[in-house]
């Protein structure tokens, strides 16, 4: 069942929420040209529309292929879904592209890098109904996807997506898809864990405290479901998790620790293939707009190297 704000909780966190946009869309300028300077006109990008389970409302994706692959003549893709960043309150559909693309073009897979609804206008379960519309559609195009060979990957916010796709949905869905593999960027794993015992030694452009607060309340009003696995992933069972398990954060990210400790205990409590790559003074985002030469675009370089490499060595690719 949806969640409900009250109505001043709703149009306080609305008056914050669309004052945040602003400012992202203003202070981000930059960032997001540099990316764009960066595309790779090889990699073909198609804009598709998703059938949601709402008849009037379609999801909107972008579906990047290998280049040279023709749907005529090729066999079906292994495929990476992606969701993007956005603190469950911030459209940023695209940001990921310059990922995703290299994805596409270094793994030789597809990846789908698709949108969902953002509170405080559609708290949970909107994302996360989302997000299985999206794999029960990709379960729909065997002919386009090896469904045999499924992975997911999220930042942010989208990696908590990511998370939840991979132990709740990848359970649900199990006759219809195989996810195999799980990535996710400096997530957001624990909602019920309170943001002011958020904390790093060494933080790097830490979030604001209150800016944590708006991002939970947005999306999942109700504090008492917060430890719901399918909210909180870090509360999901060990063996709900695929075989492989990569996560990624910035040692500067005060979200980074809640990361680290599921990798600890599916390590511990485990047989599957685990990574938790800390990437040494960079911030949470550290991969989007980078300027060449500078740490973030080496770590950059070296995140999306560690994806590649993963889904050609679980995928066989």
């Amino acid at each position: 069942m949806a969640q409900r704000h009250g109505l001043l909780q709703y149009l306080r966190l609305k008056l914050i929420v669309v004052l945040l946009r602003a400012f992202v869309a203003v202070s981000t300028i930059r960032k997001r040209q540099r990316d764009r300077d960066q595309a790779l006109p090889d990699v073909p990008v198609e804009r598709i529309s998703i059938p949601s389970r709402d008849p009037a409302r379609n999801i909107v994706a972008y579906l990047y292929l290998p280049p040279g692959y023709s749907s005529s003549s090729s066999k079906p893709l292994p495929i990476l879904v992606n969701w993007h960043g956005s603190g469950f309150i911030i459209s940023l559909l695209g940001t990921d592209a310059l990922f995703c693309a290299r994805v596409a073009r270094d793994a030789g897979i597809a990846v789908l890098d698709a949108d969902y609804r953002k509170g405080p206008e559609h708290p949970f379960p909107a994302a996360f109904d989302d997000a299985e519309d999206v794999l029960r559609w990709v379960a729909t195009r065997d002919y386009c996807f090896d469904l045999a060979r499924v992975a997911v990957s999220g930042f942010s916010a989208g990696g908590e997506i990511a998370v939840v796709a991979a132990t709740f949905l990848r359970k649900q869905l199990q006759d219809l898809i195989n996810i195999q593999i799980v990535f996710s960027f400096y997530p957001l794993l624990d909602l019920a864990k309170d943001p002011k015992e958020k904390k790093v030694p060494h933080p790097v452009n830490a979030h604001p405290v209150w800016a944590l607060h708006v991002f939970n309340d947005s999306y999942a009003p109700d504090v008492n479901s917060r430890t719901n696995p399918i909210i909180s992933p870090n509360f999901a069972e060990l063996d709900d998790f695929p075989p492989t398990v990569v996560f990624i954060t910035a040692e500067g990210d005060e979200l980074r620790p809640e990361a680290e400790e599921l990798a600890e205990r599916l390590i511990a409590g485990t047989q599957k293939k685990v990574i938790n790559a800390v990437f040494a003074g960079v911030a949470h985002g550290f991969d989007k707009g980078c300027k060449e030469g500078s740490v973030e675009w080496t770590r950059r370089e070296e995140a999306y190297g560690l994806v590649t490499k993963v889904v050609r060595e679980s995928f066989g690719v």
